[in-house]
């Protein structure tokens, strides 16, 4: 109180007190005469306050009631002006709480009288209240007091009017509230009273002792207002008889409002409650539930109409019955827990005011207080906790639901209430038709909030009318409300968060979408990815799909989770079936309606009640599509219980009105159930566009809850997607494309559009529409990267299922939907975050729809793949962090698997997606780059040439620029894709080029060797083919040349061409880098090869290769077998070329002699082939690898030995074999006549002084005779005409063998022993070249082969004549043959002119003068061992002296010459039998009788003529000689040279010529050789015997010469000897010595 403490010498006490001084003055004037106590009283009341006021410590409380006295009496006076005057200033007092308890009583006392006189009310009633607000002096009897009097002007009389009964009532209530307040403010200890100022209870009425005394004048004042509404008489407030029970209801509502928190705080007021408020409730409803709507009976299912003698129930009173309902609203909400089974029995009755017998305003009143309840979340959970949750309690939240769902039904069955407007039409206004049935959306409700109506006209005293559509659209409220308040029970603040994203979503979105065209991209939301969920891989603030809830207790939380369940179970059911009438019968609010079975079914999903999202999602699939569409698994999700038993199948629905025909189209093909035809064509209106959007929006929003409800959902977008025409685009979306939109106006325009309701929308609308759509549906599989892991997984799995079923419904030919692989391309490009969750059971799947039989399923599944795949790759490169190993990898397998489909359209885009790779990501493969090059590699023989040659230029991609990213453990699997490339047969450039790329691949190993041996340290094994135990790097290059290799015995020439060029060019380059043990492991692979290639050889055809028309084959290669030949050639070369280069280093590499020997036998092998190609190729990789072996240092020893010996025997098997006949024919075809080549002879003969140098030591006579005899073998060989043999040939055959020979003969003249072996050796090589018709017999014929060979004898034995005796006859036996075949020969080149080559006698006769020269003085001194020599000699020497081509010239004279100084003259003498047949050799040669040949030319006769002289001469000087005579024989042969016949002949000859003398003619040829003979053999003869010693000539023989000079001289004086005149006069001038006188002791010649 402002004055408790206040003394009078404060200001404001002072003002206050001189305001009541003038107050008093005033009212003392004014009863100055006709009140003069008052007056008196006053003037006291003004003294006490000027005492007070002059006395600083004076209090006013100390004056209060002795001024209050003059005011009480001022009251009492009945004067309205003093009473009026009194009041005003007893208010100002008590405003200013300058009153205490006593003057309190006082006042009370005061008002109290006044109110019994009934005067001036509305002042009593400001005064009270004043009074009761301003201090809380007013309590006990007192308080009673107050109430009475306010509580009786509450009721209106014939002198009180309405509006202080108004006034009265709302003082009343504030009374009331006051003390209830103040009990309140003394239970929280916040108020405590004086016991003084509390005025003692003098009535019988007694409170519970215990309560303290504001709650005991709560308590009274409470238990009295219950008695009067109860129509008792009350037991505090005596003088009330009774109060309006409206009014009394409505205190009660108040009370029970505003102070609850007493009823829980003070035991004694929640037994009133309980006990009395409650009955009182229950007591007064019965005429509302007994009561029954009399028009309703007739038309309400299973109700009876009420017989006539039926009592009539009491009429429920509208506003009794709105004020309980109020109190039952109240009692629900703020006692539900302590009063459970009240509320159970307030519920239950509140339920029934929902009947259709229940008149409408008693309905509506329901509705309104279950529409407050339903907003409560906490109060719907209580009561499914406190009932429903019970075992043996009454469902009381599940019948509030199925009540609500009943109630919606049945304002469409009851149709009296509202006629059918089917015919006026249908207002453009929300709200619900259905059934012919109108009911307008009249009142909308913000969320959460309710507006009550009905329940608020507290000043209605008869039942309102009830508005159209009210009941409904509170219905419709309560419904959503409830599911509101569900979803706020189960997600708690989420729900508010998520509502609130849900709307700006919506407002950011929808605008976008409407009428829009624009590609998804424009269309899309730019959203901020920091909102993303972090339960799945994002940033760390939750969306909707979250679900974060605290860390509560565990049994707290399984209490809670049963609630929730519970509170679904109870409710879904109605729910469903309620929204699902609405939503059938929706106007304009379809979309709030679907977007609540939305959140039914995310909750439901959340809570884990399959079946209550089940229905949901069931409804929303069923509003979505059109009427009467059959979907087969909608069926099961509509076959629900009715919740309520009036409920009926919905009878087959007339033609709908109210939506616009967006779209009409044809259904998705589907397996029909049997008797059941499929429609033609369906319609899709507006609605059905609305209910598509909120079908897609649940599904992006809540996805995580949908769980197996995804395939309703996706089967009814497939079926909506596939009538909408919408089509699958790149990366999954569907696209509306204007070809459907024509066909659909088409369709639109036909006869069958005749029967179609509604309005159709444009199509430029209707595309705008369908792109929405479309970029709506793409959403809702860019949201499944918000989903869990179990979540997407549901998804995909339904994806596959309506896949699958797809594909079974393409098996029979009929177009299939690509809905389901389009989306699951979609859900993956969303969720790459997560690859390793979804990357499998997608393309599992996909991999199945690519295997497919069906062009278009092919189509998609491989574009889903690779597209995946590409997006993947893309991913990792914006996102490096997340690169493994493991997922590149994976990433890459379905599109390696793809490999095995058989389809070449399957393969071609597998190939362009890995081409696109390779361009583009080509260096983040990765550990994904094997699988990689498995796809480029993977081409069959069904594949066409296109496609090997895109898998190709993959290749050539990689080899070329991507090796370095392949990585080395990848290089393998890029040579096998090289080799796999290079034996494909489709096109031959493709293998030839493969052939190159591994060219590349070497030269990449090598100038990356360093890095790639690092890289490769801890490899295990690279290639598994060969070589496990080497380097890893060189296991790579083994894997090369291994794969190289195969290809060396490819079918196709050019391809095994290139394979040996490149196999050997990259041995040569690059073998440095290898190993020894690699070697060993490359041999091992070059041996097989030669292998294979021999094989292969032997069985090639020798048919002519049919090329076609436009190609041209050289005929080297038209057969098999020749192209095979080439390979041949190229593989031992190139296995050559290897032991050349790197023959030290093989040697110590494994079993060098076991590897030396197979190339030996190859080579032997390949030698003796019946092609000059590869026999001299073979011959040529002889010479280099034998010419290695020589360059080599070797070590001594067995290996060497091993390595040369192996050599010669190859050798020798070659050149033994040379020349050889084919065997016959298995077949009996004529076996083709093959010999050697010139060069492969020339070539092979130039081999030996290679092994030779290395075998010298070790070489045996038997060694030298086997020599001996391949030599002759060779040149016994006729050589074909090879193309390989250039045209100015180089040596001979023989002139190389005679060469080998010729290095032996060097070492036989050490070795002595091999000197017999190497004498056979030459003689027979000189016999085979002498034969004329082999290698050495036409050598001959250009450089003397032969002449070479015996040469080389003579030169042998003349080097060693005396180790040589024994080889010497052999020697003049083959130089006699030799002599007689040179003869042959010469005969034969003379007959051909354009033969120029030089003659071979003269060679061999000048090798016999060397051979004679050395022979005949040893032969002389050893005559017993020369016998054989002697008895030959005579022969040999006779052919060499009168046998053409030798003999009578200049050889024939110096073997004369030779006969005359080794034989004749030498010492010690010739054996004489020798001696005697070799000097009848030479008077043989001087007599030379015969007539030559008139084909002579001057030269051979005057070569004769020589050859004749030297034998006269010869014969004269040995005359001459002392022991001449020892020579003749026993027959007295006095003459041995025959002087005297040769004389006489000569003068026969010279006379013949001169008889004529008259004859000029010149002589003939013949004739004059003859002459010039004749006299050059007498001018020789004159000369000898001039020479000889005297007396060794006959007289006569010197008269015979002295005879024939007169036919000289006439001869000389001829015409016709003109040519022989030279001849005449040599012969003359030889006559002129015989002119002078002998010596003086000689006796003189007779004269002539």
């Amino acid at each position: 109180m402002a004055f408790v403490s206040a003394v009078t010498g404060d200001d404001s006490t002072k003002k206050f007190m001189d305001v009541l001084q003038n107050d008093f003055k005033t009212l003392s004037l004014e009863t100055k005469k006709k009140y003069p106590q008052i007056r008196e009283a006053c003037d006291e009341a003004i003294e006490k306050l000027s005492l007070a006021a002059n006395n600083p410590q004076a209090s006013l409380y100390g004056v209060v009631n002795q001024i209050l006295y003059p005011l009480v009496q001022g009251c009492e006076s009945k004067d309205v002006k003093i009473i009026k005057f009194c009041l005003g200033t007893i208010q100002r007092l008590i405003a200013q709480q300058g009153i205490d308890a006593k003057g309190a009583r006082h006042v009370v006392d005061c008002l109290f009288n006044l109110g019994q006189s009934n005067m001036m009310e509305l002042k009593l009633l400001q005064t009270a209240a004043l009074l009761m607000t301003t201090s809380d002096l007013v309590h006990g009897d007192t308080l009673a007091r107050t109430m009475v009097m306010c509580m009786r002007m509450v009721s209106p009389g014939e002198t009180r009017d309405v509006s202080t009964s108004h006034a009265a009532a709302a003082t009343v209530r504030q009374l009331a509230a006051l003390v209830f307040e103040r009990a309140l403010h003394e239970a929280d200890g916040t108020l405590k009273v004086n016991p003084n100022d509390v005025r003692i209870i003098t009535n019988t009425v007694k409170a519970p002792k215990d309560l303290k005394p504001c709650a005991v004048d709560a308590y009274l004042i409470l238990q009295d207002i219950i008695q009067l509404v109860n129509s008792d008489a009350p037991l505090w407030l005596i003088g009330i008889s009774d109060v309006p029970k409206t009014f009394g209801l409505e205190l009660l509502d108040t009370i029970l409002t505003d102070f609850s928190a007493i009823f829980f705080k003070i035991p004694d007021f929640r037994f009133l409650l309980k006990e009395h408020v409650c009955a009182l409730i229950i007591r007064l409803f019965s005429p509302n539930v007994k009561y029954r709507a009399a028009f309703t009976a007739a038309h309400i299912p299973g109700l009876a109409a009420a017989g006539p003698g039926s009592p009539v129930p009491e009429r429920p009173h509208f506003p009794v019955t709105m004020r309980l309902l109020r109190l039952v609203s109240v009692i629900v909400h703020k006692y539900h827990q302590v009063l459970i089974t009240e509320c159970e029995i307030f519920l239950s009755l509140t339920i029934k005011f929902l009947d259709p017998d229940k008149p409408l305003w008693q309905r509506a009143l329901a509705l309104e207080v279950l529409h407050k309840m339903t907003i409560q979340p906490l109060l719907l959970k209580a009561f499914c906790e406190c009932y429903d949750m019970r075992p043996h309690a009454t469902n009381i939240f599940q019948d509030i639901v199925n009540a609500l769902g009943a109630y919606v039904q049945s304002l469409f069955v009851a149709q009296q209430v509202n006629a059918s407007i089917a015919a006026s039409g249908i207002p453009q206004q929300a709200g619900f038709y259905w059934k012919g049935v109108w009911l307008p959306l009249c009142v909308t409700f913000e969320p959460g909030t309710a507006k009550s109506v009905y329940i608020e006209m507290l000043d209605r005293t008869e039942a309102p009318t009830i508005q159209d559509g009210y009941g409904i659209s509170v219905a419709y409220a309560c419904l959503v409300e409830i599911i509101r308040s569900i979803a706020i029970t189960v997600e708690g603040s989420e729900y508010f968060r998520l509502q609130a994203l849900y709307e700006d979503t919506q407002n950011d979105i929808e605008e976008k979408e409407i009428n829009s065209n624009k590609p998804n991209k424009e269309i899309e939301p730019k959203t901020d990815n920091s909102k993303e969920i972090t339960n799945n891989g994002h940033t760390g603030e939750p969306d909707q799909n979250s679900n974060v809830v605290e860390k509560i207790d565990p049994d707290v939380e399984e209490k809670e989770r049963l609630l929730r369940l519970q509170l679904i179970k109870s409710s879904w059911c109605g729910l469903v079936w309620g929204l699902s009438v609405l939503a059938e019968a929706s106007i304009g609010e379809l979309e709030n309606i679907l977007r609540a079975i939305q959140t039914l079914a995310r909750v439901s999903g959340k809570v884990g009640v399959s079946s209550a999202r089940d229905a949901c999602i069931g409804a929303l699939c069923r509003c979505a599509l059109p009427a009467q569409y059959c979907v087969p698994v909608l069926g099961a999700l509509a076959a629900l219980a009715s919740p309520w038993p009036a409920a009926r199948a919905p009878p087959a629905p007339a033609p709908d009105l109210r939506h616009h025909v967006v779209w009409v189209g044809t259904p998705l093909p589907q397996a029909q159930p049997q008797g059941q035809q499929q429609q033609s064509f369906v319609m899709v209106t507006s609605r059905h566009v609305t209910a598509m959007r909120a079908l897609l929006e649940a599904a992006r929003r809540d996805g995580d809850t949908i769980q197996q409800a995804w395939l309703p959902v996706l089967t009814t977008l497939q079926h909506l997607v596939w009538i909408l025409g919408l089509k699958p685009s790149t990366g999954g979306s569907m696209k509306a494309s204007r070809a459907s939109a024509d066909a659909n106006a088409v369709m639109s325009t036909s006869a069958v559009m005749a029967d179609l309701p509604g309005q159709q929308v444009p199509v430029a609308e209707s595309l705008g529409v369908m792109s929405a759509l479309s970029a709506m549906l793409s959403r809702v599989f860019e949201a499944s990267k918000n989903l869990d892991d179990v979540a997407l997984h549901h998804l995909i799995d339904a994806l596959c299922k309506l896949s699958n079923e797809a594909m079974d419904l393409a098996y029979s030919n009929r177009e299939p939907s690509l809905f389901a692989v389009a989306k699951l391309l979609e859900t993956g490009l969303a969720n790459m975050h997560r690859i390793e969750v979804m990357w499998r059971p997608i393309t599992n799947h996909l991999l199945e729809v690519c295997q497919h039989p069906h062009i278009r399923m092919r189509e998609w599944g491989v574009e889903a793949i690779t597209y995946l795949v590409q997006a993947a790759f893309q991913y990792h490169h914006n996102n490096p962090a997340q690169v493994t190993e493991a997922r590149e990898r994976l990433i890459l397998e379905p599109l390696a698997e793809l490999c095995a489909v058989r389809h070449c359209d399957v393969r071609a885009r597998q190939l362009e997606c890995a081409a696109r790779l390779l361009h583009s990501r080509g260096e983040q493969l990765g550990a994904a780059w094997p699988l990689m090059m498995e796809i480029i590699s993977a081409i069959s023989s069904h594949h066409s040439e296109q496609l090997v040659r895109s898998a190709f230029q993959c290749a050539q991609l990689v080899a070329g620029d991507l090796l370095g990213c392949a990585g080395p453990r990848c290089l393998r699997r890029v040579l096998a894709a090289a080799a796999a490339f290079a034996r494909q047969t489709k096109e031959l450039n493709i293998s030839l080029t493969a052939v190159g790329l591994m060219w590349n691949i070497s030269d990449y190993l090598y100038h990356n060797r360093d890095k790639l041996s690092a890289a490769l340290a801890n490899e295990v094994n690279v290639g598994p083919e060969t070589g496990a135990d080497l380097p890893p790097l060189d296991r790579l290059w083994i894997s090369l040349y291994l794969r190289l290799s195969e290809l060396c015995t490819e079918p196709r020439a050019p391809v095994r061409r290139a394979a040996s060029q490149t196999l050997f060019s990259c041995i040569g380059a690059h073998g440095t880098l290898l190993a020894p043990p690699a070697w060993r492991s490359l041999l091992a692979i070059l041996f097989p090869m030669l292998d294979q290639v021999q094989n292969q050889s032997n069985i090639a055809s020798s048919e002519k290769v049919d090329t076609g028309e436009h190609i041209l084959i050289h005929h080297t290669r038209n057969t098999a077998q020749k192209q095979w030949a080439e390979t041949q050639v190229l593989t031992l070369s190139g296995v050559s070329r290897v032991f050349h280069s790197r023959f030290q280093l093989l040697t110590t590499v494994g079993d060098f002699n076991r590897s030396w020997t197979a190339l030996l036998d190859y080579i032997t092998d390949f030698a003796l082939r019946r092609s000059h190609e590869v026999s001299v190729a073979a011959l040529k990789s002889f010479q280099e690898v034998v010419s290695a072996a020589g360059r080599a240092e070797l070590d001594g020893g067995v290996l060497q030995k091993r390595i040369w010996a192996a050599a010669w025997a190859a050798w020798t098997n070659i050149a033994s074999a040379v020349g050889e006949e084919a065997p016959a024919s298995e077949d009996g075809k004529p076996v083709e006549v093959y010999s050697p080549s010139l060069n492969f002879l020339t070539t092979l003969v130039q081999i030996f002084p290679l092994i030779f140098q290395n075998i010298r030591p070790t070489f045996t006579p038997a060694d030298v005779q086997k020599l001996g005899e391949c030599l002759s073998n060779i040149c016994s060989v006729e050589p074909s005409a090879s193309a390989l043999d250039s045209l100015g040939a180089g040596a001979p055959v023989s002139l190389h063998a005679l060469h080998c020979l010729d290095t032996v003969h060097k070492e036989a003249l050490v070795r002595h022993a091999l000197l017999a072996s190497t004498f056979g050796a030459l003689l027979r090589l000189a016999g085979a070249c002498g034969g004329g018709a082999g290698a050495g017999g036409v050598a001959s014929s250009g450089g003397g082969a032969m002449a070479r060979c015996l040469g080389a004898a003579a030169a042998l034995y003349r080097a060693a004549p005396a180790a040589s005796a024994a080889q010497l006859p052999e020697l003049l036996q083959a130089l006699h043959s030799a002599v007689k075949k040179s003869g042959v020969e010469k005969r034969r080149r003379s007959n051909d002119s354009r033969d120029p080559q030089p003659d071979d006698a003269t060679q061999i006769s000048s090798l016999l003068l060397q051979v004679l020269a050395t022979g005949l003085p040893l032969a002389r001194e050893r005559p017993d061992e020369y016998e054989k020599f002697w008895d030959i000699l005579p022969t040999v020497l006779e052919t060499f002296m009168f046998e053409p081509p030798v003999g009578g010239g200049a050889s024939g004279r110096q073997l004369v010459g030779v006969v005359r100084e080794h034989v004749l003259r030498a010492a010690p003498r010739a054996p004489p039998r020798a001696a005697r047949r070799l000097l009848a050799l030479v008077r043989a040669g001087a007599a030379h009788a015969h007539l030559p040949h008139h084909d002579q030319n001057e030269q051979e006769l005057r070569e004769r003529e020589e050859f004749a002289r030297t034998c006269f001469e010869t014969l004269l000087q040995f005359s001459m000689l002392d022991d001449a005579e020892s020579l003749a024989d026993g027959d007295g042969d006095s003459d041995p040279l025959a002087i005297m016949p040769l004389l006489d002949r000569f003068q026969e000859v010279i006379t013949r010529y001169t008889r004529d003398e008259d004859n000029t003619e010149p002589l003939p040829r013949h004739q004059l050789s003859e002459i010039s003979f004749v006299l050059k053999a007498i001018a020789t003869l004159t000369e000898s015997m001039k020479k000889a010693p005297p007396g060794k000539v006959d007289g006569v023989a010197w008269q015979k010469l002295i005879d024939i000079y007169p036919s000289l001289v006439r001869l000389a004086a001829s015409g016709r000897a003109c040519a022989a005149r030279g001849a005449v006069r040599g012969a003359l001038l030889q006559f002129a010595a015989l002119l002078a006188a002998p010596p003086p002791a000689a006796t003189p010649p007779a004269p002539l």
